[in-house]
């Protein structure tokens, strides 16, 4: 007698399901924004309109402190060209000041009044008390 190998095929085996991986929900989401699959609800987008509105303030106050920043650094240009102007103004004032105040222009000012200047030197008046 021969050696007969007899092979039987299986063709009868049971499919085996697998199961899903269970994927996170934050992975789900980077798998969608991949993929550019978006599917927005009705529902979802009611869920988003309060965070939606809260951006849209925010990106008013933004708006508005740069405008406000704009003009307080362009208030403060003016002060500064201002300050500068009034120094100037103060240092030429005080320069004049200081050219009238000398003697001899003073002298000339009380001549128009009739007033002389004098020529010697004031004395101390002393009086013998008893």
């Amino acid at each position: 007698m021969a050696n007969k190998i007899i092979i039987e095929n299986e063709e009868t085996e049971t499919p085996v399901e697998e199961k899903p991986k269970e994927t996170s929900k934050l992975t789900g989401t980077f798998q969608k924004v991949a993929d550019f699959d978006f599917f927005i609800s009705r529902e979802m987008m009611m869920k988003q309109i309060p965070f939606a509105l809260f951006i849209v303030v925010l990106l008013l106050i933004h708006i508005w402190n740069a405008h406000h920043t704009e003009k307080v650094i362009r208030q403060t240009d003016k002060l500064n060209r201002e300050i500068k102007e009034l120094r100037s103004e103060y240092i030429s004032i005080l320069s004049e000041l200081m050219g009238e105040s000398k003697q001899s222009s003073i002298a000339k000012k009380i001549d128009t009044l009739g007033i002389k200047e004098l020529t010697a030197p004031p004395f101390k008046i002393t009086s013998s008390g008893n």
